[in-house]
C-alpha cells in the first residue's frame, strides 16, 4: 500500500527535472527508481494474492464438508425445507461465492486505506482544495451504500428464484421418463420458464443497480479531480495549475480511480456473499435428527424394544404412529403386514431414529449393527460391485455367496462388464427387481446384526422371491441367526416367520404367530380369508384342478397376489441395455454406461464469443462497446486538455488569466460530463444485453435437454446436468457481464495509453514491437494451459455435485448403516480433486501476473528513459501526461490479461451451455408429413408390429429381434417373460422412447414413425411401474396441462380409490405434494398415476405392474375400475406375476427379444412344454 504510492512522488521529481537544469544523471536515477518501486509493488501484490487464494482453499473445503456432513444429519422437518436442487445450490453457488469473497478480503480494508493515503498526498499538492474531493466522496458514498443495500435485497430475491428453478429442474430430470411418456415437456418448460422470467426481471433490476454503482465510481475520480482543480485555482489567484501539480495529482487520481473501481465490484461481491453466507448459516443451523436411542436394552433376549411409542415426522405435525409397543427377540424373523399407508415403512424409520419420538423410547441392543433395505432401492452411480461392497472391503468368498443367494449371478452373465459394470445413476440400467436385489445384496454382505427389510421381495419375480426367502431371509437362509424385521404383503412367507405384527392407521392392531393370529379370527384372519376368496375366483378362471387344500392354496395364491403388493420404483427404460449387450471381455468399454463429461481442447472458439454477442443482440453489443470507447475518448481528451491548461503561462504580474482559466475549466467540465453520460449509457445497454443473453441461453438449453432422447439421461448423471443449469447459468447471469465490461474498458484504456505514448515518443513503436512479441508469447503460453485447467476444473465440479445429490437421496440408508464417515471421506476426495485443479489455475494466474506486470514496468522504464533523454524536446506537461499514462499501462496490462482470462474461462460456461443447447434431439414434436384427424385417431386401438427390431444405442445388441404381431382392437393382452426378455422394451417401442433399428409399428393402420412424438404419446396412456409425482399441488400432479375441470379431477380420484384420502386432508386438491411424493405412500402415488390415466382415457392403455404398490383390497378395486373404464380399449399389461393376466384374452410370452409364444392363457397352460407353463409352474400356480 505504501510502496505503490511512491511512483507519483517520483513522477513529481521527473517533471521537475524536465523543467529545470538538473544534471542529466539525476533523471536516469529517477527513471530507475520508478522502475524499481514498480517491480517491488508487483512482487508484493502477486505474493499477497497467491497467499490469499491459497489460504482460502482450506475454509472452502471445510465449508463444503460441513454442508455435506449436515445433509447426513438433517431432521425430517428441515429436510422438507430443502430440495436436492436447493442443497446442490448451497455447494455449487453459495459456498463458491463465500470462497471467492475471501480472495478479495484484503481489498475491503486496503482499498479504503489507499484512498485515504492518496487523499493525504493530494493535500500535499492541492492543499485545502483537496477537501473538495473529499466532499464529493462523502456525497457519493451514502448513495452507493443505499444502492448496495438494494443490490443485496435483489441478490437474495434472485437466489430464491434460482433455488425454485433448480428444485423444479431436479424433479424434471428425476422424472423425465414420465414427462416423455405423457408428452408433458412443454407444460414443464412453461413452468420453468415462468420462474426464469421472474428471475430475469430480478437480474435486470440487479444489473441496473450495479450499473449505477459502477457509473458513480467511474465518475467519482473525475468529479474529485475537477472539483479539486477548480477549487485550487479559485480559492487563491496565486495558485497556478502547473504540470507538476496537475499530473502528479492526475496520477494520484488514476490510482484513486483504480481503487474506487474495485469498490462497486466489492460491494456487489459482499452483497452476494452476505446472501450466500446467510443461506449457508441458516442451513447449518437447521434442526438435526435426534438419532437412534442409546444402544442399551434392559432385556438381553430382545434385540429391539419399543414401549408405548408415539412418533411423528416433525414436532409440528400430528403423530403418524401411535401406541407402538414392539419387542423383537435376537435371531428371530418378524413380519409386519398391513394395507397401504398403514405405517410399516414409518415403523422402520422410527427404529432408525428418522422420526421424532413424542412418547416412548426405542431401545436397540448394545453393539448391534443395523442393515437396512429400503422399499425404494437406493443405488449409487458406481459399479455393481461397489454398490454391494458399499464401505466394506472385498472378501471374495463372502461376496460370491452373496451374489448367489441374491440371484445376481445370472445377471452378471448378461452385463457387459460383469460386476464391474457401471449401473448408472439411480440404477437406470437395471430393472426394478435387479435394483432391489442389489440393495438386498449390499445389506447381506455387510454382515450386520439386525436387518430391517422393507418389502424387498415385491419387485422381483415370484420364483426369484421364493429363492431369496429360502436362501437369505427365511429360517434356513443366510441370515437365519440374525434379527430380521420384514415388511411384506406376501402371506406365503408368513407361516415361516416367528412373529407377525398387523398394522393399520399407524397402529399395531394385532401381534402373534401365524397360527395365533388365525385362531383369533381378527383383522389378520379376515385379511387371509379375503385373499383366499380372491384366489378361489381366479382358480375357477384358470386352473381349478390346482386347488388341493387350504394351506397349499393360501401359499400358492399369495406368491402372485400379496407378493406383488408394495412393489416400488425403478425406471425400466434402459434396463434391457444391461441385459442384452453381448459379453465380450475385449469390449470392456461397454461396461461403462455413464459417459465421461466432454471437454473441449484448445482455445475457446471465436464462435462461442460470437454466439454470446448474438444472443445479447449484435446492435446492443456494438452500442455498448461504442459507449465505453466514447468514455475513453472523453477521458483522454480531458487529460490532454489538462496538459494544455497546466502549460498556460500566468500574466506578467503572476496572476491567472481569468477568461482563459474559465474557458479551460468549462471545457474540462464538459469533457467530464461526456465521460459520465457515455458510461451511464454503456452500463444500461450492458444490463439489457446481458440479461437478454442469459434468458436466451437458458431457454435454448432447457428445450434442448427436454427434447433429448432418453439415452442421454441414461448416460448423463443428474448432477452434471444441474451443474449446467446452476453454476454455468449463474456465470452467464452474473459473472460474464461484469468481466466483459471490465475487459472492454481495459482494452480501450491500454490502446489509449499506447496512443498517447507513441504520439509523444514515436520511437516507442520500434520498442513496442519486441515487447509485443514477448507479450504475445507469454499470453499464448499461458492461455493454452489455463483454458484446459479451467475446463478440468469445471469437469471436477460435476462429481462433487453428483455425489452430493446421490447422498441426499440415500441419506437414510447411509445413516442406517452408520457409514457417514466413509461417505464424508469420499466426498472429500472429490473436493480434493477439484481443489487441485483450482490451485493449479490460480498458480498459473500468479505466474502470468508477475511476467505481465514486469512487462508493464518495462514500458514505464523505457518511457521515463526516453523522456529524460529528450528533456529538451518536450514540455513538462507533455512528459507528465505521457508518464501518467505509462504508469497506468502496467496495472491495466495485468488487469486485462487477468480479466480476459476470467472472461475466457467463464466463456467455458457458455461453451458448455451451447453444447447442451445442441444435443441430439428426438424426432419431430408435431405431425407434419400426413393429413390425419388426430381428434379421432386412434378410434379402434389396433396395433401391428412388423419385423420390428430395436437397440438402445449404436454398437449394442438388439433388444427386440423381428417382432411380428397383430393386436386386435379392444383385446386385453398380457406380456410375460423372464428378466431380459424384452417386455418393457416392447412397451417403450409403442411410445417411440427408443427409435427402431428396423421395422414398423402401425396403430389403426397408421405408421407411428410418421407421427410427431407429441401427437403419438398423447394418444396412448401408460401407468408406469415407477409412480413418479412432482412437488406441487395434487391438481397440478393430476393435470399439468390444466385441461380438465375440478369435477373431472374428483371423478378420477374417486375411480382410483383415492377420494377418502383427499377428503381427509383440509387442502383437498390444493394439497402440497413434497419433492418425490415423500408425504404420500407408494401406493397412494400409484393411485395418483392411475387417476392420471383415467383423466387421459385413450383407446390404448399400457400397464407396467400398475398395482404392485397397493394392498389386496385396493388392488381388487383398481382392477375392476380398469375393466369398467377401459372395457372398450386395447390393454397391454407387462407382468412379472402371471396372476394379474390369467383372465386376459391373450398372452405374449417373450424370450430373448422375440415372441416365443402367443395364445390364450388356458391353451398355453395345457401344454406342459410351453414357456408359459414353465413360468406358471415356477410361480407356484400349478
Amino acid at each position: 500500500n505504501f510502496i505503490s504510492l511512491l511512483p507519483p512522488i517520483i513522477l513529481d521529481y521527473i517533471i521537475t527535472f524536465i523543467g529545470n537544469n538538473e544534471a542529466t544523471w539525476h533523471g536516469y536515477i529517477y527513471a530507475f527508481l520508478l522502475f524499481f518501486t514498480a517491480c517491488i509493488t508487483t512482487l508484493a501484490t502477486v505474493h499477497n494474492q497467491h497467499f490469499l487464494i491459497t489460504a482460502s482453499i482450506i475454509p472452502r473445503t471445510g465449508l463444503n464438508t460441513a454442508i455435506y456432513d449436515k445433509v447426513l444429519k438433517l431432521s425430517n422437518s428441515s429436510r422438507r425445507n430443502y430440495t436436492v436442487g436447493e442443497l446442490c445450490n448451497l455447494v455449487g453457488v453459495d459456498a463458491q461465492r463465500i470462497f471467492e469473497q475471501m480472495w478479495t478480503v484484503n481489498l475491503i480494508w486496503s482499498c479504503p486505506m489507499r484512498i485515504i493515503l492518496v487523499m493525504a498526498l493530494l493535500w500535499q499538492y492541492l492543499g485545502v482544495a483537496s477537501l473538495a474531493g473529499v466532499l464529493v466522496m462523502l456525497l457519493i458514498m451514502p448513495i452507493t451504500t443505499k444502492l448496495a443495500s438494494t443490490s443485496h435485497k435483489l441478490q437474495k430475491k434472485q437466489m430464491g428464484w434460482k433455488d425454485s428453478r433448480l428444485r423444479q429442474m431436479g424433479e424434471i430430470l428425476s422424472g423425465i421418463k414420465v414427462l416423455k411418456l405423457f408428452a408433458w415437456e412443454t407444460a414443464f418448460m412453461r413452468s420453468i420458464s415462468s420462474i426464469r422470467e421472474k428471475e430475469a426481471v430480478t437480474l435486470r433490476k440487479l444489473a441496473f443497480v450495479n450499473g449505477t454503482i459502477t457509473f458513480l465510481w467511474i465518475c467519482a475520480p473525475f468529479l474529485i479531480a475537477i472539483s479539486s482543480f477548480v477549487t485550487f485555482v479559485l480559492i487563491d489567484e496565486a495558485n497556478i495549475l502547473d504540470p507538476s501539480t496537475a499530473f502528479v495529482s492526475l496520477t494520484l487520481f488514476n490510482t484513486l480511480r483504480t481503487n474506487m473501481a474495485f469498490i462497486p465490484q466489492l460491494v456487489a461481491e459482499v452483497a452476494q456473499s452476505r446472501v450466500s453466507f446467510k443461506r449457508v448459516t441458516d442451513f447449518l443451523l437447521s434442526e438435526e435428527l435426534e438419532g437412534r436411542s442409546p444402544d442399551i436394552n434392559t432385556n438381553d433376549s430382545n434385540a429391539i424394544e419399543i414401549d408405548g411409542g408415539t412418533f411423528c415426522w416433525t414436532n409440528e405435525e400430528p403423530p403418524f404412529l401411535r401406541d407402538i409397543s414392539l419387542s423383537v427377540r435376537q435371531g428371530s424373523l418378524v413380519a409386519v403386514v398391513g394395507p397401504v399407508g398403514a405405517g410399516k415403512s414409518a415403523l422402520f424409520s422410527a427404529i432408525l431414529g428418522e422420526m421424532h419420538a413424542a412418547e416412548g423410547t426405542v431401545r436397540i441392543m448394545k453393539g448391534c449393527r443395523l442393515a437396512y433395505v429400503s422399499q425404494q432401492a437406493w443405488i449409487q452411480n458406481a459399479t455393481l460391485r461397489q454398490n454391494i461392497l458399499f464401505v466394506k472391503p472385498m472378501e471374495r468368498t463372502q461376496y460370491d455367496l452373496t451374489l448367489s443367494r441374491c440371484c445376481l449371478k445370472p445377471d452378471l452373465k448378461i452385463l457387459p462388464g460383469g460386476d464391474l459394470t457401471e449401473i448408472g445413476e439411480k440404477g437406470v440400467n437395471l430393472s426394478g427387481g435387479q435394483k432391489q436385489r442389489v440393495s438386498l445384496a449390499r445389506a447381506v454382505y455387510q454382515d450386520a446384526d439386525i436387518y430391517l427389510l422393507d418389502d424387498p421381495l415385491s419387485a422381483v419375480d415370484s420364483h426369484v422371491g421364493a429363492h431369496i426367502f429360502k436362501h437369505v431371509i427365511g429360517p434356513n437362509g443366510a441370515l437365519s441367526n440374525k434379527t430380521r424385521i420384514l415388511a411384506t404383503h406376501d402371506i406365503s412367507v408368513l407361516p415361516d416367520v416367528d412373529k407377525i405384527y398387523v398394522m393399520s392407521g399407524g397402529k399395531i392392531l394385532e401381534s402373534g404367530s401365524y397360527r395365533e393370529l388365525m385362531n383369533q379370527k381378527g383383522e389378520f384372519a379376515r385379511f387371509i380369508e379375503e385373499n383366499r376368496k380372491k384366489q378361489d375366483e381366479d382358480d375357477e378362471d384358470s386352473s381349478p384342478e390346482a386347488n388341493e387344500n387350504e394351506d397349499k392354496t393360501t401359499k400358492r395364491m399369495s406368491s402372485e397376489d400379496l407378493k406383488a403388493l408394495m412393489k416400488r420404483t425403478g425406471s425400466r427404460l434402459s434396463r434391457s441395455i444391461s441385459r442384452t449387450i453381448s459379453v465380450e471381455e475385449s469390449e470392456k468399454k461397454k461396461a461403462q454406461f455413464i459417459e465421461n463429461e466432454k471437454m473441449e481442447i484448445g482455445h475457446v472458439k471465436a464462435s462461442i464469443f460470437w454466439t454470446y454477442f448474438r444472443y445479447a443482440t449484435l446492435h446492443l453489443t456494438l452500442f455498448f462497446m461504442l459507449g465505453f470507447a466514447a468514455y475513453k475518448c472523453f477521458e483522454i481528451g480531458s487529460n490532454v486538455w489538462l496538459s494544455q491548461w497546466s502549460s498556460d503561462e500566468p500574466l506578467p504580474d503572476g496572476s491567472q488569466n481569468v477568461p482563459l482559466r474559465n474557458m479551460r475549466m468549462g471545457i474540462y467540465g464538459l469533457l467530464g460530463l461526456g465521460q459520465g453520460i457515455s458510461t451511464l449509457i454503456a452500463t444500461i445497454i450492458m444490463a439489457v444485453a446481458s440479461t437478454r443473453a442469459s434468458i436466451r441461453f437458458h431457454k435454448s438449453m432447457l428445450w434442448s435437454v427436454l427434447r433429448s432422447p432418453m439415452a442421454f439421461f441414461d448416460t448423463t448423471p443428474l448432477g452434471r446436468v444441474l451443474n449446467r443449469f446452476g453454476k454455468d447459468i449463474n456465470t452467464v447471469d452474473v459473472g460474464i457481464p461484469a468481466r466483459l465490461q471490465s475487459v472492454v474498458t481495459l482494452i480501450i484504456a491500454i490502446i489509449g495509453s499506447l496512443v498517447v505514448i507513441i504520439t509523444t515518443h514515436p520511437i516507442f513503436i520500434a520498442i513496442m514491437i519486441p515487447l509485443s512479441v514477448v507479450y504475445a508469447f507469454i499470453q499464448i503460453f499461458y492461455m493454452t494451459t489455463s483454458r484446459q485447467v479451467r475446463r478440468l476444473q469445471s469437469i471436477t465440479v460435476s462429481p462433487v455435485l453428483s455425489f452430493f445429490s446421490e447422498t441426499v437421496q440415500g441419506s437414510s440408508t447411509i445413516r442406517a448403516f452408520g457409514s457417514q464417515y466413509e461417505f464424508i471421506q469420499r466426498q472429500n476426495k472429490h473436493m480434493d480433486t477439484n481443489c487441485r485443479t483450482f490451485f493449479t489455475s490460480t498458480t498459473l494466474n500468479r505466474w502470468l501476473g508477475v511476467r505481465l506486470q514486469f512487462l508493464g514496468n518495462t514500458v514505464v522504464f523505457i518511457t521515463a528513459l526516453l523522456s529524460v533523454a529528450q528533456r529538451n524536446v518536450y514540455s513538462p506537461a507533455i512528459v507528465g501526461l505521457t508518464l501518467s499514462y505509462a504508469l497506468s499501462v502496467t496495472e491495466n496490462l495485468a488487469n486485462f490479461v487477468r480479466t480476459w482470462t476470467m472472461v475466457e474461462n467463464q466463456m467455458v460456461s457458455v461453451e458448455r451451455i451451447y453444447e447442451y443447447s445442441h444435443l441430439a434431439s428426438e424426432a419431430s414434436w408435431k405431425t407434419e408429413s400426413i393429413n390425419l384427424d388426430l381428434n379421432r385417431w386412434p378410434s379402434k386401438g389396433a396395433i401391428t408390429f412388423r419385423n420390428y427390431k430395436m437397440r438402445y444405442r449404436a454398437g449394442m445388441e438388439l433388444v427386440l429381434r423381428g417382432i411380428n404381431v397383430d393386436i386386435l382392437p379392444g383385446q386385453k393382452v398380457g406380456v410375460v417373460g423372464r428378466t431380459g426378455a424384452g417386455k418393457s422394451s416392447l412397451a417403450l417401442a409403442l411410445f417411440r422412447i427408443v427409435e427402431p433399428t428396423e421395422g414398423t409399428i402401425f396403430i389403426d393402420g397408421i405408421d407411428t414413425s410418421v407421427l410427431g412424438l407429441h401427437d403419438l404419446r398423447t394418444k396412448i396412456t401408460i401407468i408406469p411401474q415407477d409412480p413418479v409425482v412432482f412437488s406441487g399441488t395434487l391438481r397440478i400432479n393430476l393435470d399439468p396441462l390444466e385441461e380438465h375441470s375440478d369435477e373431472d379431477l374428483w371423478r378420477a380420484i374417486e375411480q382410483s380409490h383415492l377420494k377418502s384420502f383427499v377428503l381427509s386432508i383440509e387442502a383437498g386438491l390444493d394439497y402440497q405434494v413434497s419433492e418425490g411424493g415423500e408425504n404420500l405412500s407408494v401406493g397412494q402415488r400409484q393411485q395418483l398415476c392411475l387417476a392420471r390415466a383415467l383423466l387421459k382415457k385413450t383407446k390404448i392403455l399400457v400397464l407396467d405392474e400398475a398395482t404392485a404398490a397397493v394392498d389386496l383390497e385396493t388392488d381388487k378395486l383398481i382392477q375392476n375400475t380398469i375393466r369398467q373404464e377401459f372395457w372398450d380399449c386395447t390393454v397391454i399389461t407387462i407382468a412379472h406375476r402371471l396372476y394379474t393376466v390369467l383372465d386376459y384374452d391373450r398372452i405374449l410370452v417373450m424370450d430373448k427379444g422375440t415372441i416365443a409364444e402367443d395364445g390364450k392363457p388356458d391353451d398355453l397352460l395345457e401344454n406342459p412344454h410351453s414357456l408359459f407353463y414353465q413360468l406358471a409352474s415356477s410361480a407356484g400356480l400349478l
